[in-house]
């Protein structure tokens, strides 16, 4: 709502005190994702060798 009582109006940008704040989410990613690859696992934003090879192969089994 604007600053002013009354009707409701838009308000143009988001107040600094609505911003969201960065949190420091980032090295736990980062050391998760070198556990996955190190146990061999698929990690998100990676290509992922198994389900290639998955959807290569035939839907039905050749005779």
């Amino acid at each position: 709502m604007a600053p002013r009582a009354g009707k409701w109006q838009r308000v143009p940008l988001i107040p600094q005190s609505r911003q969201a704040t960065e949190t420091e989410t980032v090295p736990v990613y980062s050391s998760l994702m070198r556990e996955w690859k190190a146990l061999g696992r698929a990690v998100p934003g990676l290509p992922d060798h198994e389900w290639d090879v998955l959807v290569t192969r035939p839907v039905w089994p050749s005779r």
